[in-house]
């Protein structure tokens, strides 16, 4: 049985799933390339004091099934609830998200609550293209 709860770990799941994937663009940036060194323009980023970058490992295959089905849960919802539901998934604090969107925190927090719980309702009807994968749950798996 689904809950708007469960829901919402495999929304936030897919995020960084999507987040952890290879950027395929990468190779044609890197082609476009100069051989000249980058331009120093303070002292700070010359000496390296911004800080070590943080790259994450790679996804695994399951929770690239688990994106790919978590993605079309999101043709249940409409655009304004997709897009409240993917933002607070993706890290977004309300608090940010309702300034830009012009509403009260409250407004943006029961929004993503009938989200989830449409989503939720619709994986307990047992959604005939979905069933399959929504068995295992919620849960993150290795």
């Amino acid at each position: 049985m689904w809950t708007a709860e469960m829901v919402e770990l495999r929304l936030e799941e897919a995020a960084d799933t999507l987040r952890r994937l290879p950027d395929a663009e990468a190779r044609f940036r890197l082609g476009l390339r100069s051989a000249w060194p980058e331009v120093v323009r303070d002292a700070v980023t010359a000496y390296g004091a911004d800080g070590p970058k943080v790259s994450l490992g790679p996804p695994s295959p399951g929770a690239i099934d688990r994106l790919e089905a978590t993605i079309d849960w999101l043709r249940w919802l409409s655009e304004p609830q997709r897009r409240i539901a993917w933002a607070l998934a993706s890290g977004i604090s309300v608090a940010k998200l309702a300034r830009l969107i012009g509403c009260h925190r409250n407004t943006v927090a029961n929004r993503q609550a009938a989200a989830l719980r449409i989503v939720a309702d619709h994986l307990n009807e047992g959604a005939p293209s979905l069933a399959g994968l929504a068995k295992d749950g919620p849960g993150r798996h290795p």
